[in-house]
């Protein structure tokens, strides 16, 4: 039988990870009548966890995760885009002597962006997201998702130059997520720096912070869930993108979580398909 150490961990790291940064369409959004979609798939691994006090520990098995991830984004005016982000998950979870699998849609994210200002180069934008479950069985671990419903507000800038004589952007993004029920509230960010090293191959480098707020009610709530989203994470990496056409690009990358709270150790990586109609 699994113990609730395991079960608790188990639960951390997939609620950790439900939500790479999404195709790198940032504050810009999408011309009227316009589509960017991306089709990625990524996978993760560890056999290590960040406890309450961000120390890395054994967890006594190792769990893996394999995602698929479209992302869609359809420009509704010259100021409006609709997005949605969808995530299918393939977990393994090993901890404890025992190997448990599950599979299935995870949270989904539901968008709309609009964009308030571009002059010079930079925009600001704003991003609402509804964040739907997927409706897995939630008796079945590793969980693929909350269960809950909840909401999530972005404010987007993103800035295009030219450095040293090549193309250079800088995407950022703060916001707010919210679950409607017992999850803690979140802060999310994201800083992405891109630089075209050659014709034709772009790198991208990238962090991204969630920050629990420790403001859901425990007591009231007994669930070993609760932990899932009351974490801490800081996820760092490295992309390659090279640009098939004006329309379509590979990437291809990596990544590492670097320090966090109440969530898994470890990395992994991404293969993506970029194309814009």
């Amino acid at each position: 039988m699994q113990s609730p150490h395991h079960a608790i961990w188990s639960m951390a790291l997939c609620f950790g990870l439900l939500a790479p940064a999404p195709a790198l369409a940032g504050a810009w959004g999408q011309a009227p009548g316009e589509v960017f979609f991306s089709l990625q798939g990524s996978w993760y691994s560890t056999d290590s966890f960040f406890d309450s006090e961000g120390s890395r520990r054994d967890r006594g098995g190792r769990f893996r995760k394999y995602e698929l991830n479209p992302y869609l984004e359809y420009g509704l005016s010259e100021a409006d885009s609709l997005t949605a982000n969808l995530f299918s998950q393939w977990l393994e979870d090993d901890a404890g002597g025992r190997l448990r699998r599950n599979q299935g849609p995870a949270e989904q994210e539901l968008g709309w962006k609009r964009r308030l200002f571009q002059h010079n180069g930079g925009v600001l934008a704003i991003h609402g997201l509804m964040i739907v479950p997927g409706g897995s069985d939630t008796a079945k671990t590793p969980r693929l998702d909350t269960d809950r419903y909840g909401a999530e507000a972005n404010l987007l800038y993103g800035r295009s130059t030219t450095l040293w004589g090549k193309k250079a952007l800088l995407d950022l993004r703060l916001g707010y997520r919210d679950y409607f029920g017992y999850p803690a509230s979140q802060i999310r960010a994201n800083l992405t720096g891109g630089y075209d090293i050659a014709e034709r191959w772009q790198v991208l480098l990238g962090a991204e912070l969630h920050h629990g707020l420790r403001n859901d009610d425990s007591e009231a709530a007994l669930d070993s869930a609760l932990i899932a989203t009351d974490y801490r994470l800081l996820k760092l990496s490295l992309t390659l993108r090279y640009q098939l056409s004006d329309h379509a690009s590979l990437v291809a990358g990596g990544y590492t979580h670097a320090w966090g709270e109440n969530t898994g150790g470890g990395g992994g990586g991404n293969v993506g398909l970029w194309y814009s109609f």
